[in-house]
C-alpha cells in the first residue's frame, strides 16, 4: 500500500487513542466532572480508544487470516458496535432532556444511567458471542468450511449490520 495510507493511518489511531485517554483520563481526576451525561462520554471514549488501539494495528499485522486475526476482527466489531450503542444512548439522554424537561431529574437516575451504559455494552457482546457461536456450529457442522472461512462469509453480511444497526437503538429505547 501506499505511504500515505500507513502515515495517515497510524496518526489518526494513535490520535484517537491520545484524544480518548485525555477524556478519560480529566473525567476519572476530576470529580466535578463526573456527571451522569460524562458517565455516557466515558464509556464511548473506552469504546473508541479500544478500536483506535485495534482498528489500525490490525491492517498493519498480517494476522487477518490467522486464529489471532479472528480474535482481534471480533474485537474490532465488538468495539465498533459497542461504539455505536454508546452514541446511540449517549443522543438518547439527550432526546429524553429535551422532549420531558421537567420530568428529566426524577427519570434520568443514577441507576438507570448505568443501565444504560451496561446495556450499551450488553448488546454488542450478545451480538458478537452469538456471532461467534454460529461461526463454530457451521465449523462443527461442515468441517470442509473453516473458522476463518466462516468469519469471511459472515463479516460482509448484509442482513446481519442490517438487524444490527436498526433494532439496538430499539433495545435502548426499551430500557428507559
Amino acid at each position: 500500500m501506499e505511504t500515505w495510507f500507513w502515515v495517515l493511518g497510524w496518526f489518526l489511531s494513535i490520535l484517537t487513542m491520545v484524544v480518548n485517554g485525555f477524556v478519560i483520563f480529566l473525567v476519572c481526576s476530576r470529580r466535578q466532572l463526573r456527571t451522569k451525561t460524562n458517565t455516557f462520554i466515558v464509556s464511548l471514549a473506552v469504546a473508541d480508544f479500544v478500536l483506535g488501539m485495534i482498528a489500525f494495528c490490525s491492517l498493519a499485522t498480517e494476522c487477518n487470516r490467522s486464529k489471532e486475526g479472528l480474535i482481534v476482527t471480533f474485537v474490532r466489531q465488538f468495539t465498533f458496535y459497542t461504539s455505536g450503542t454508546n452514541l446511540v444512548s449517549l443522543e438518547l439522554k439527550r432526546y429524553v432532556a429535551v422532549v420531558k424537561p421537567l420530568k428529566y431529574l426524577t427519570f434520568m437516575t443514577r441507576r438507570r444511567v448505568i443501565q444504560m451504559v451496561v446495556t450499551s455494552w450488553g448488546i454488542p457482546f450478545l451480538f458478537i458471542f452469538t456471532l461467534v457461536s454460529i461461526i463454530i456450529t457451521i465449523s462443527a457442522i461442515d468441517p470442509a468450511k473453516t473458522i476463518i472461512g466462516s468469519i469471511f462469509a459472515f463479516r460482509d453480511n448484509l442482513v446481519r449490520n442490517s438487524i444490527f444497526v436498526f433494532l439496538h437503538p430499539c433495545f435502548l429505547l426499551l430500557t428507559i
